[in-house]
């Protein structure tokens, strides 16, 4: 997956390259996930949405998504994640497991330790963890249960992002996960 979030440009400016990445991700098999904005992710036909807990609720969104479209929400509370799994959400996010600066969070990280509960509490909606995770503390997050690991500055900010994923792939696959 690939997750498309752009806080800085107005969506007018942010869909053409929503459509271009759409392209790339059907040529290449991967799902494209558009932050925020549910009427780009219907616009470029994208694999899904992803929102926060103060963006459109998940029965608004899904009003505006195709029926393939998948939909996660972020949480960062366990009381959040019931809400989210109550709501019908696909999955959902839970972090920050670590500290991050890719994303200016002042809370105190979750730690691997609570991504155990947290998947206790989301049970067969796929859990998401996200925020500081990198090759150097993927595996404990792995062996706690996260269903998926998302990834910021650890492929993206990498001098070789490609190999960067490579390395992070078999991280996780080292970890017991699956890719």
């Amino acid at each position: 997956m690939l997750q498309l979030r752009d806080k800085l440009r107005d969506k007018g400016e942010s869909l053409p390259l929503a459509s271009a990445l759409q392209d790339l991700c059907i040529r290449t098999g991967a799902l494209l996930i558009i932050n925020d904005h549910a009427d780009v992710a219907a616009a470029v036909g994208s694999g899904g949405l992803h929102v926060g807990q103060t963006d459109l609720p998940v029965a608004r969104a899904r009003q505006v998504l195709n029926p393939h479209q998948v939909l996660g929400r972020s949480n960062r509370e366990f009381a959040q994640l019931v809400e989210s799994k109550e709501m019908g959400a696909d999955h959902v996010a839970f972090g920050a497991i670590y500290a991050t600066t890719s994303k200016g969070v002042a809370r105190n990280p979750q730690g691997p330790e609570r991504v155990r509960e947290a998947k206790s509490i989301s049970g067969d909606t796929p859990l998401v963890a996200i925020g500081g995770i990198n090759l150097s503390n993927v595996a404990p997050v792995v062996e706690a249960g996260a269903d998926a690991i998302c990834v910021t500055a650890a492929v993206g900010s990498a001098g070789e992002p490609e190999a960067a994923a490579a390395a992070m792939t078999a991280a996780i696959e080292a970890a017991g996960g699956r890719v």
